[in-house]
């Protein structure tokens, strides 16, 4: 909470001044709609004077007339003008906003798994659209509200000095003690507030996590766990914003304090002067105006230290979020060539727990245009191989390289030196779980790159036999598809993917084959599309194998057991001895056992 309570304006300043620099001109306009406004507000009450004291006196009533419809042309000029300024405020506040949240999300996409694997997405929704939500009030009416009634209230201070010292003194006196009280309170409910943001993240991360798992959940018969966990994280958020709205209502308080504060001495000094004869009944009705003007605002300023103390939280949460540090650093610089890869794995150790290493001192090398085999049970790291290679994590220890080897001669680089940019353009992957957009058919297969053209995608969904699936489409390549894959099937699905990889052309395919569930037919065309793949060019391929057929293209074998190397070598020559494993696995039947 200390670290909350200390955050200076000076930060909110560079948050606003961040961004709102690109909207220079709109701020500019801004500004000229607030001064005239505020003109406006402090002319009016001047032409009320005039029309008491000439009423007083004894005045045509022309005059009279005269200045009611200058009052009034005034009146509308100021609700006009404040309608602009409100609008463009408002414009310029969700750019901001906006602005905002792409560059969290932005920062969120380029952290390494390490962060993601502990967040949920129900939390990371809250992070990104809600706090950066109470935000959007915060931009919007800092520069309407906060510096617009400052202004005012300068303006009004001024106006008080020049019709009589004594009450522009005894008001701003008054003025300046209310602000710095109301400053000084601002804080108190900061940390609570953080609170109860951090409790409806929490309780979205759990909708999220329950909510996915509905169908285990009602087959068990766990909906009453489900019901109790609502209950409970629910019960948190509403401890948690009733502490901070009953805190927050103590500058609600201070405010109503000086409030009645400022009306007596409006309502006394301007008594003892009209009594006194220094004064006109017109100025005294100025005084007592300009003194309730006073008090809209600091109203105001009230409301928006209450936003302040719901920003602060968020601010907080987003300036810890923005300090996250990725741990896969992005220096490479390195580009790698066109046409099959190598891969060289060298006395690799790596854990996501750095206690707990899956891979414990692994070496092996695929040359360029060669396919490796990878078998291992759950949890030997055949996974972990393949995000290492994408470079999703750090390795602890060792090196991966990739690059053109072929036998002796080595051309290859660390993943470190690559650019995290460069390598997708190289390495494509293929997994069980086909992620599906909501997004056109077009948008889907070329993951929203424009450069690839309408003949080429159209080509590649006839090379995979998807001619079928395609013409029933209603708009072709602008059909748009539902998020997670509904209506496509799980061989249509696996297809696409493999038509993501045809349209990126990379050197290095790796494939988490999942042809196991699906039915022959669709199977058929999947080992074709894998031939396709290998062949047409030649490309470097590491198959994650789930089926004998897969294995009985690969090169060399290589399994895994316990984060190590088992058994690596040729194919053939591991077929041809009988003391190997994998010509073991295979004559027994047990190669379903171990890829399991």
């Amino acid at each position: 909470h200390k670290s909350i309570m200390n955050i200076p304006i000076r930060s909110y300043w560079q948050l606003l001044a961040n961004y709102l620099k690109p909207q220079r001109k709109r701020v500019a306009l801004l500004a000229i709609l607030l001064f005239a406004v505020i003109g406006l507000r402090l002319v009016n009450p001047q032409i009320i004077r005039q029309f008491l004291d000439a009423a007083q006196g004894g005045a045509a009533t022309q005059q009279l007339w005269m200045a009611g419809g200058l009052f009034l042309l005034f009146a509308l000029l100021v609700q006009s003008l404040s309608v602009a300024a409100t609008y463009i405020g408002e414009t310029v506040g969700w750019n901001a906003t906006n602005a905002l949240r792409a560059d969290l999300a932005l920062h969120c996409l380029r952290l390494d798994m390490s962060f993601h694997n502990t967040k949920t997405p129900g939390e990371m929704i809250e992070r990104i659209d809600g706090d950066v939500m109470d935000l959007a009030i915060f931009f919007s009416q800092m520069v309407i509200q906060v510096l617009g009634n400052l202004l005012l209230l300068i303006g009004v201070l001024i106006a008080l000095f020049i019709e009589d010292w004594r009450v522009g003194l005894a008001l701003s006196v008054f003025s300046v003690i209310a602000l710095v009280t109301l400053n000084k309170m601002r804080h108190i409910a900061t940390p609570h507030w953080k609170t109860a943001r951090e409790a409806h993240a929490d309780l979205y991360g759990f909708l999220e996590e329950q909510l996915s798992g509905t169908e285990d959940i009602r087959s068990n018969g766990a909906t009453h766990y489900v019901m109790s966990g609502l209950y409970r994280n629910g019960r948190k958020v509403y401890l948690a914003e009733r502490k901070a709205g009953v805190i927050g209502m103590l500058v609600w308080m201070v405010w109503q304090t000086w409030h009645v504060a400022g009306r007596i001495i409006a309502f006394v000094s301007g008594f003892y002067l009209f009594n006194s004869g220094v004064i006109t009944l017109g100025t005294a009705y100025l005084l007592v105006y300009y003194t309730e003007t006073i008090f809209g605002p600091l109203r105001h300023l009230t409301m928006e230290m209450e936003h302040f103390q719901k920003s602060a939280g968020s601010i907080e949460r987003l300036r810890d979020l923005l300090a996250t540090k990725n741990k896969v650093l992005d220096t490479g610089t390195a580009q790698l060539p066109n046409g099959p890869l190598s891969v060289t794995f060298q006395h690799v150790k790596f854990g996501y727990n750095p206690d707990d290493l899956i891979l414990k001192d692994v070496s092996f090398q695929v040359p360029a245009g060669k396919v490796l085999g990878l078998l291992g049970r759950t949890g030997s790291g055949k996974t972990t191989v393949a995000r290492l290679i994408f470079r999703l994590y750090e390795v602890t220890s060792g090196c991966v390289s990739v690059g053109q080897c072929e036998g002796a001669a080595h051309h290859d680089m660390s993943v470190a030196d690559v650019s995290l940019r460069e390598l997708p353009k190289h390495i494509s992957m293929v997994t069980q779980d086909v992620q599906i957009f909501r997004a056109t058919v077009r948008e889907n297969l070329t993951l929203f790159d424009k450069s690839i053209p309408d003949d080429r995608v159209i080509e590649v969904i006839r090379d995979l036999e998807l001619s079928d699936w395609f013409d029933k489409l209603p708009k072709g390549l602008d059909t748009e598809l539902e998020s997670g894959g509904k209506g496509v099937s799980a061989g249509e699905a696996q297809l696409l993917a493999f038509a993501r990889v045809f349209l990126r052309d990379p050197g290095l395919v790796i494939l988490d084959e999942a042809s196991s569930r699906l039915d022959p037919a669709t199977e058929r065309r999947i080992e074709h599309a894998i031939d396709k793949l290998l062949n047409e060019p030649k490309r470097t391929a590491i198959i994650i194998a789930h089926r004998l057929a897969t294995v009985q293209r690969a090169d060399d074998i290589l399994i895994l057991d316990g984060g190590q190397v088992s058994e690596y070598g040729p194919r053939e020559t591991l077929i041809n001895d009988p003391n190997s494993r994998f010509s073991q696995l295979l004559q027994t039947a047990e190669l379903q056992a171990i890829l399991a």
